[in-house]
């Protein structure tokens, strides 16, 4: 396996996704008027926004679950991206319009942080014990 970050390809997917998202949650408010004259109008739809945080969701539980399972035992990354996604359900749901943009970022930047603290607990794994093995080999 490589000793990069993007060679654990499912933690440098969630992780690229995450701070993509993060970047997203706070740019979009500020670009929001501008995507009419874009022809990216459907954006702006909720349901794409909830298909992406599923499919987000999706990806995090298997990666870390498969880091958990296979590799180091750890719950530290499991926790991380608990509490990222609730960050991300609270920004969502229950906080003011004018807050959203702040609070939902710094969820996905947790869920980001729990994919690249899974993937050094792989690295770590690996090194430890050498006949760890993972897909990417």
């Amino acid at each position: 396996m490589k000793n990069t970050f993007a060679g654990t390809h499912l933690d440098f997917i969630g992780f690229s996704a995450s701070i993509a998202c993060a970047i997203h949650c706070a740019l979009l408010p500020f670009l929001i008027s501008s995507l009419p004259f874009l022809g990216l109008g459907f954006l702006d739809n909720p349901w794409i926004e909830y298909s992406i945080i599923l499919l987000s969701l999706s990806l995090a539980l298997y990666a870390l679950s498969h880091g958990y399972l296979r590799h180091h035992k750890k719950k530290l990354p499991i926790l991380i991206v608990s509490i990222g996604f609730l960050i991300i359900a609270f920004g969502l749901i229950l906080s003011p319009e004018e807050l959203e943009f702040i609070i939902t970022p710094i969820g996905a930047v947790l869920v980001g942080v729990a994919h690249y603290v899974n993937w050094s607990y792989i690295k770590k794994s690996q090194i430890e014990f050498p006949d760890c093995k993972h897909p990417s080999h």
